[in-house]
């Protein structure tokens, strides 16, 4: 489901594949990759959105989860590519302003 790729200078990318959607179907398998990769200290990981359209509460948990961790372990959480309905979500819920975005690095 998730595809994590390490590259130069501690920053791995990853891209939720075979899905358009970030649901509590595939949340705890998402959740646990994200989990590992970011508790390796210092890390940046860049997690593109480009193909999710939909994401529901458990997903948006799994991003907030993943946030969570990489500042537990002074790590980086970024979404890169988010459509524009999820960005809509984004925004509802003032996440937004807590997740860092970038269209650069993906």
């Amino acid at each position: 489901m998730l595809e994590l790729k390490e590259e130069p200078k501690g920053k791995i990318t990853g891209i939720i594949q075979d899905t358009n959607r970030l649901t509590a179907t595939i949340a705890p398998e998402i959740k646990g990759s994200l989990t590992d990769a970011l508790k390796q200290n210092g890390v940046i990981l860049v997690l593109n959105l480009n193909n999710i359209k939909f994401i529901d509460s458990t997903g948006i948990g799994v991003l907030i989860s993943a946030l969570k961790t990489a500042r537990q372990h002074n790590s980086n959480f970024v979404l890169c590519s988010v459509q524009d309905d999820v960005m809509s979500l984004l925004k509802l819920m003032k996440l937004d302003q807590i997740f860092d975005f970038s269209e650069n690095d993906c």
